[in-house]
């Protein structure tokens, strides 16, 4: 399914790196201006350097704290205020962590606390100011004012297989979709989510990271993706992981006008992990 972007303007926490960045290309491609909001000034440093040349003139690399409202509503102010024009067509709420597995015995507070922050406050902060900005613009043709989609996990289905804090901060998340659809889907803006299972990112990557994991949720995790999909040593790297291209091309057409009949869904994009 083509979708085309043109005069839409999209921002994307965590838009930078990662699932992030292609995110961002794969919007740049389909003619949208693009607000990257990230947090890394390395991120956003190297982002133009990621972006193909002839669509650098349409990405805004945007230093963002989500969980920031003061920060928030100054990243999208430097956009929209330089141009009474422009408007904000969609928000993907894209930026989170990791608890590294740990289970509820052994989550501590700081743990606890920044995972909800980051992955649950966040989408909250950054979709109350898209929210307030799409009432103060007059709908496009079909009453549509604006989408907000949430990138939530797998984890927000299937609580067993991630840690505690990440597990209910991608839950709490499924309810901010669904209550924010409910609410502002007569208003003409759209709410709603993908759940991906494991992506080839870079911090999946990172043997530093998956070192500092909890040995015994990440043993949960190994499991049910071998039953998934099996041995990732014997299929070589790419078996059984969401191509970062293939889900965003998914959001894509979700975020598009041709999908105005959904609202408040939850889109499994995670090669069958929530099938067991």
């Amino acid at each position: 399914m083509s979708v085309d972007y043109t005069s839409k303007t999209v921002a994307i926490t965590g838009g930078a790196a990662g699932l992030g960045l292609a995110l961002t290309n794969a919007f740049l491609a389909a003619n949208a201006t693009v607000l990257a909001l990230d947090i890394s000034p390395a991120a956003l440093e190297s982002l133009p350097a990621a972006v193909p040349e002839a669509h650098r003139a349409r990405v805004h690399p945007i230093k963002c704290d989500v969980t920031s409202p003061a920060s928030v509503a100054e990243a999208f102010t430097t956009y929209l205020s330089a141009d009474p024009s422009r408007r904000l067509d969609v928000l993907i709420n894209n930026a989170g962590i990791s608890d590294k597995m740990h289970p509820t015995g052994d989550c501590d507070m700081a743990m606890w606390e920044k995972n909800i922050l980051v992955n649950m406050t966040g989408p909250f902060v950054t979709s109350q100011a898209a929210i307030q900005q799409f009432l103060k613009q007059d709908p496009r043709e079909g009453g549509q004012r604006g989408v907000i989609l949430n990138v939530i996990s797998a984890a927000g289905l299937n609580g067993a297989r991630a840690g505690v804090a990440y597990t209910a901060s991608k839950h709490g998340t499924v309810g901010l979709t669904r209550s924010t659809a409910a609410f502002y889907g007569p208003k003409g803006i759209r709410c709603l989510a993908i759940m991906p299972g494991p992506m080839q990112t870079n911090m999946a990557r990172n043997e530093n990271h998956i070192a500092d994991f909890h040995k015994e949720g990440l043993a949960v995790v190994v499991s049910t993706f071998n039953t998934v999909h099996g041995d990732p040593a014997k299929q070589g790297w790419n078996f059984g992981w969401s191509p970062l291209e293939q889900v965003a091309k998914t959001v894509l057409v979700l975020c598009s006008d041709g999908m105005n009949t959904i609202n408040g869904a939850l889109v499994p994009t995670d090669m069958g992990w929530t099938t067991v």
